[in-house]
């Protein structure tokens, strides 16, 4: 029986928001100069979901593709910038990660653009851990979709998925695999479900599921 741990990201490995805030706010100043700057919470309050969803909560008064066009925008410029600024690993991910690497393959999903995986494991080091990554911005695909993907195509009989949002409870519903909420992270789930409150204890939580 081949089984594997699948992870989000933002919120769930890393915490970037602070370093994207200045990367975003240049874009907005430039195609959005009457918008407030934006504030490090609603960079938070925007983490996990579509460069879609992040438009229309933040430019709900622009046409839908000219908002999508200013956040694909900041998905764009934020990247270079994540290169020479990159976000905080949260405690204990590296070394758990290696010691989870021996026993499980590791993947990661996420709603973010293509290049955003990428340059996570570029500028940690950590990209010889995961066995493969996908995202939206990849497939044009939910999360939901694209955890099913990764399932199927490493032919996994069993998974479990660590997020932190309510949006990724949702998508293991969708794709039926077992989901631990990654407490500490940005956000709340609305559901009875295995939590960690630090990345340390995730090892016996994935046991318990695997067994």
């Amino acid at each position: 029986m081949k089984k594997g741990i699948i992870f989000d990201l933002d919120g769930t490995l890393w915490d970037a928001t602070e370093q994207m805030l200045p990367a975003w706010n240049k874009v907005l100043l430039r195609y959005a100069p009457d918008r407030e700057p934006m504030t490090l919470e609603e960079v938070r309050s925007f983490m996990g979901k579509t460069v879609a969803e992040i438009a229309a909560a933040a430019l709900p008064n622009f046409p839908e593709e000219e908002r999508v066009e200013v956040f694909n925008r900041c998905s764009i410029e934020e990247l270079p910038w994540l290169r020479e600024h990159p976000g905080s690993i949260y405690p204990k991910v590296p070394e758990i990660l290696h010691l989870l690497s021996k026993e499980y393959p590791l993947y990661i999903v996420s709603n973010c653009q293509d290049g955003y995986i990428q340059t996570f494991l570029e500028v940690t080091g950590l990209g010889n851990l995961f066995e493969d990554f996908t995202c939206s911005g990849m497939t044009g695909l939910g999360k939901g979709d694209n955890i099913r993907l990764i399932v199927q195509k490493h032919h996994l009989d069993c998974a479990v998925y660590l997020g932190d949002t309510q949006g990724d409870y949702n998508a293991c519903q969708k794709a039926q695999v077992p989901f631990i909420h990654a407490a500490y992270g940005m956000g709340n789930v609305d559901a009875k479900v295995p939590s960690i409150s630090c990345f340390a204890e995730l090892p016996d939580a994935v046991a318990e599921i695997m067994k």
